[in-house]
């Protein structure tokens, strides 16, 4: 039926139907054209061009997170998002559908970008995020999700009684560990003073001294910090262990009706001291009926010699002693003015004319290697006659002084009495 079908159309020139083909017998491969470049060029007219860069977000917890991915000549194509664990990964949405059941997942498109949103951010939701188009290949960028976390840092090593006790001349190493997200930027500093090199506070997460002396004593702080609002700390005292130090020196007290002698034993050390006074020879001992010691201050030792006389002169010896070393230092008192005979002190009203003067010298006797003494010269006795001079002068000044003021006060008192009487005569006046 169908071979008489053709044969009519045939024989009556009708056209075939329109849906048919109908190939020449004569056709061959050669007759066929395929323009591969056109296809190539209109397969470029849809080339993606990511407008966004791989990006760390970091957001705190509970917050929202927003992912960006924009593309340039997107054209047909679609966004993916897909999230990468470990060796595999798990798509969360293609173009404006959700592919999890997790309802804080959520995507907002457009016709060039889609951004991936994560409500209640949890520490779960942290890790990489691939945005992908849908081409051929697939080309995608790459995020990185993470919570911020406010920081944290601490001292390695750090006793629990918060304090490093060295020796003198050891090594300090002081290593810190921080914390955070991102991660925070760690400092250190002294407090109260300069670090020992002179610096205020130096950027690192150690600090080594090679050698260490008293002058590293103190508490040393760590701090980090990551923009988050507050700057974590962590403390730790250093504290060395060194011989006694010792600086002498002395001085002269003038009183109403003596002069007092003053030795100033002035003791640093670690673990602290003890200080002994004593006279260098050994028959001769410090009279204690006349002699006081006290102490002023941290580490400051004095010895007072009341009324200093001729037994008084010789050497004194102030020894300090601890578990690093022992330390002695010597003030020589010597007679700078003959004594008169028979002399048993200093009154007041000699003082210019015949003083006892005694001057001080120092020398060191040290166990240790790091003494420290002042020197002073033989001239005190003569700075001590010019200030009792000028004491004398000025009491002479104040004297004068008072008695003007009573003559003044006098004269004062005469104006106003005689102020009053000429009150009381021109009331009397108006009276009348």
């Amino acid at each position: 039926y169908m071979l008489m079908m053709l044969m009519l159309m045939i024989l009556t020139g009708t056209k075939p139907a329109t849906g048919f083909y109908t190939y020449d017998d004569n056709y061959s491969e050669e007759n066929y054209e395929y323009n591969e470049e056109v296809e190539v060029e209109e397969e470029a007219n849809f080339l993606p061009v990511f407008e966004s860069s791989p990006t760390v977000y970091r957001v705190r917890r509970g917050n929202t997170a927003r992912l960006e991915c924009a593309v340039d000549n997107l054209g047909p194509m679609i966004l993916s998002w897909r999230r990468l664990i470990n060796n595999s990964s798990a798509y969360i949405a293609t173009g404006s559908i959700v592919m999890v059941r997790d309802k804080r997942f959520s995507v907002l498109t457009s016709t060039t970008s889609s951004m991936l949103l994560i409500t209640l951010m949890t520490p779960k939701d942290t890790g990489e995020y691939v945005c992908e188009v849908s081409s051929t290949p697939p080309v995608h960028i790459k995020h990185w999700l993470k919570m911020k976390a406010p920081p944290s840092v601490a001292i390695l090593g750090k006793p629990s009684s918060g304090q490093f006790t060295i020796q003198s001349g050891e090594e300090l190493g002081l290593v810190c560990r921080g914390e955070g997200e991102p991660a925070p930027v760690l400092a250190w500093r002294r407090e109260g003073q300069p670090l020992p090199d002179g610096e205020s506070s130096v950027a690192a997460d150690q600090i080594i001294y090679s050698s260490v002396g008293r002058g590293h004593a103190g508490t040393y702080t760590c701090t980090g910090d990551n923009g988050a609002g507050r700057v974590a700390t962590d403390s730790v005292q250093v504290t060395v262990k060194y011989a006694p130090v010792i600086s002498v020196d002395h001085s002269y007290i003038h009183h109403h009706n003596n002069i007092s002698l003053e030795l100033v034993c002035s003791v640093e050390a670690f673990p602290l001291a003890s200080v002994q006074w004593s006279r260098t020879m050994e028959q001769e001992k410090i009279n204690m009926d006349r002699a006081r010691v006290g102490l002023r201050g941290q580490g400051k030792h004095v010895l007072i010699l009341d009324n200093p006389m001729k037994s008084d002169l010789g050497s004194y010896q102030c020894t300090a002693n601890n578990t690093e070393g022992r330390v002695g230092a010597t003030i020589s008192v010597s007679e700078s003015v003959q004594v008169p005979t028979g002399r048993e002190g200093v009154d007041e009203e000699a003082t210019t004319t015949e003083d006892t003067i005694l001057a001080a010298g120092k020398t060191v006797d040290t166990a240790s290697d790091t003494p420290a003494v002042k020197h002073i010269d033989g001239g005190d006795h003569k700075l001590l006659k010019h200030i009792l001079h000028k004491m004398n002068k000025f009491e002479r000044v104040n004297s004068d002084m008072v008695k003007a003021m009573k003559e003044s006060n006098r004269y004062l008192y005469q104006i106003l009495r005689n102020q009053n009487i000429l009150l009381e005569r021109n009331s009397t006046n108006i009276l009348l």
